[in-house]
């Protein structure tokens, strides 16, 4: 395929990279990732939190109703901005969080 030299370059500047990368991920297994694990119900509350203070989970976002659209695919690259919503959450309630995106929305 690419030289190893070239998949270096690419892999630095975020394209192409490792198919893992692009491997979707079901609700379940994203809820298994997060440490310490939670269950998909409250995979979903963080999510809700992502999709309204996050450009790159807008595609959460139902058109149509303004909720949590389960159509939506997970990967990999979702997973570390659900860990840190999962470790404010284990100090802070959601409404605290949901507070803290606010305003860094608002900063920004």
């Amino acid at each position: 395929m690419y030289s190893q030299k070239l998949q270096e370059v690419l892999r630095i500047m975020g394209i192409g990279g490792n198919a893992w990368q692009n491997e979707e991920l079901t609700r379940p297994e994203v809820a298994a990732m997060l440490k310490p694990k939670v269950s998909a119900r409250q995979l979903q509350a963080y999510l809700n939190i992502a999709r309204k203070y996050l450009p790159e989970f807008q595609k959460f976002t139902n058109k149509k109703t303004g909720g949590l659209n389960g159509m939506s695919k997970l990967y990999e690259c979702h997973v570390s901005v659900l860990q840190e919503i999962r470790s404010l959450a284990r100090e802070h309630t959601l409404a605290d969080i949901e507070s803290e995106f606010q305003q860094r929305v608002s900063k920004s």
